[in-house]
């Protein structure tokens, strides 16, 4: 029964200039102050659920790997990219716990997943994070909840992070 319930929940498909498209549950509404850098914002604050998509050309990160000199620290592909990410998200929150990283396949695209458990501003939560390689870009798409909400929001969280496509 509860299975058939989550089965049965809404979603929306949101495309992206033609470049992607993202299948997420259809409570979500678009925003535009999650993250100057995100090509997609969508939340519900009364159940707080958020994602945001965030993307780059891959020349990009080649660049600002050799700009920077972190050649030596972060390989060019999908697991550089990933913990890149993952080691800035240290700067930005205090990580109380994370997940090993998953290798994985998003739509025939070299992915790589992680779980965050943390703190912001006061604030306890819980993050569910995919770093996929396209054909010419990398895609962040990072889901949050408040911690208390993560039993409640987690599947939901997971399950769009396999739904993002090039188009």
């Amino acid at each position: 029964m509860f299975v058939a319930c989550l089965n049965n929940d809404k979603v929306q498909v949101v495309t992206i200039d033609n470049r992607y498209s993202l299948t997420i549950p259809a409570f979500l509404k678009e925003v535009s102050n999650l993250n100057e850098d995100a090509s997609l914002q969508y939340q519900h604050a009364m159940k707080e659920f958020y994602v945001v998509v965030i993307d780059e050309p891959k020349a990009e990160l080649q660049k600002a790997l050799e700009d920077n000199g972190l050649n030596s620290l972060y390989s060019d592909d999908v697991d550089g990219f990933a913990n890149l990410l993952i080691d800035g998200m240290d700067d930005a929150i205090t990580i109380t716990k994370k997940s090993d990283v998953i290798d994985t396949v998003v739509n025939s695209m070299p992915a790589r997943m992680i779980q965050i458990h943390g703190e912001i501003e006061g604030i306890n939560a819980f993050y569910s994070v995919a770093y996929i390689e396209g054909k010419e870009t990398y895609y962040q798409v990072m889901t949050w909840t408040l911690a208390s909400k993560e039993k409640k929001n987690r599947e939901k969280m997971d399950k769009l992070l396999y739904t993002l496509k090039e188009l």
